[in-house]
């Protein structure tokens, strides 16, 4: 079983910095309109709100900002100041060789094909670019690209790639820690759902019940 948590703790990875990605609010976005359970309400009850609540230290780029629906920027702005902060590239592209590096790098990997400027996958470019430049984990939900760029990538080897089973995780031990179990069901469906790919690709146990045990070493 691969996970970034053989590297560090869960306990230990809440107290790091951490950048998040836009993917993180639309986990189940194209099945909102048709299945309740989907909705950003329902999202935000099992897993957004445990993962602001328990990660001490957020960075979000200003370009993910921009591309959030004005209930994920409502929900933000409830915690900036406190434990989110809002980054810029500033004025490193271009003046600073070892940012500008970095950028250029992920940018034209074949997986990506990012062109300056354009929208397609800015978020996660410029999200990227800055975690490895300032040495700092980063969470995204989608991560099938993301993951494999930081693999194959010089300038991403120390940067852990948060993938959503930990994620889920966390919001499993953050209700546990409350004694409220009225989350549990939901969970495992999402774990199931959308985690489906990671779980694949990193040999991950296929239920929840037996991705917590077999992560019990690492909490």
């Amino acid at each position: 079983m691969f996970t970034p948590l053989k590297n560090t703790a869960l306990h230990d990875l809440l107290n790091r910095p951490i950048l998040f990605d836009a993917n993180i609010f639309m986990v189940g976005i194209s099945d909102r309109t048709s299945d309740k359970n989907c909705s950003f309400e329902n999202m935000t009850q099992l897993y957004i709100k445990p993962l602001f609540e328990s990660f001490t230290d957020i960075y979000i780029h200003e370009e993910v900002y921009k591309e959030l629906d004005e209930d994920a920027k409502s929900f933000i702005d409830n915690y900036k100041g406190k434990n989110v902060t809002i980054v810029t590239e500033g004025t490193l592209y271009g003046t600073d060789p070892k940012y500008t590096t970095i950028f250029n790098n992920i940018a034209k990997h074949e997986l990506v094909n990012y062109v300056r400027g354009g929208s397609k996958d800015r978020g996660e470019v410029y999200s990227l670019a800055y975690a490895a430049y300032h040495n700092m984990n980063y969470f995204c939900s989608k991560e099938i690209m993301v993951d494999n760029v930081a693999r194959e990538l010089e300038d991403l080897k120390d940067i852990d790639i948060i993938t959503f089973d930990i994620i889920i995780l966390q919001a499993y031990v953050y209700y546990a820690q409350k004694n409220d179990n009225s989350n549990s069901k939901g969970l495992k469906a999402i774990y199931k759902k959308y985690c489906a790919d990671v779980i694949k690709r990193h040999s991950l146990p296929a239920t929840l019940g037996e991705y917590i045990k077999a992560n019990q070493d690492y909490l």
